[in-house]
């Protein structure tokens, strides 16, 4: 084979897989950032909000707002799910995790009928929040929340439902 022939398939190679990345950047990785960020942004307002109803209720005592955290676990998950990793500081917290659960829970579905936010699927509209799960880690309270936006997480909750 000549060496002109193979510096241009190689040549060729390079340009292909830099065209596939740069196309798949911005018809997909840019598109799935933008709509997983304004996912958190609508779930951080509902928990936030639910949180501070709970704060009204006695069952938070006020906390700093820099206490109050959110993170993504689409990546840990896969790409579409739409759900979110908050802490609290336990101290914070007046009742037990279950009762604390089942409150968020409540304020979150109150949330979304205000805002009349549901998440329609074959079965029957749900709650367009949920919160998916609750633990201790230290001193911190931790709880993930679901923003059921996408069949795709839809199906992620459906998943843990039947592992529990």
């Amino acid at each position: 084979m000549n060496i002109d022939l193979i510096i241009q398939i190689i040549i060729g190679l390079v340009a292909a897989f830099a065209v596939y990345n740069l196309i798949h950047y911005i018809f997909v990785t840019r598109p799935g950032r933008k709509r997983l960020a304004l996912a958190q942004r609508i779930a951080n307002e509902a928990v936030k909000t639910s949180i501070n109803q709970l704060v009204d209720q006695k069952a938070v005592l006020p906390f700093d707002e820099s206490d109050f955290k959110s993170e993504d676990i689409a990546e840990v998950w896969g790409r579409g799910v739409m759900a979110f990793e908050y802490h609290l500081p336990k101290a914070k917290i007046e009742s037990s995790i279950p009762d604390f659960r089942k409150a968020l829970a409540t304020t979150l579905e109150q949330y979304g009928d205000t805002h009349h936010m549901h998440a329609h699927t074959d079965q029957a509209d749900r709650p367009a929040f949920m919160v998916t799960d609750v633990w201790q880690l230290d001193d911190r309270v931790h709880f993930d929340v679901a923003y059921l936006v996408n069949v795709t997480t839809i199906e992620y909750v459906d998943d843990l439902k039947r592992l529990h």
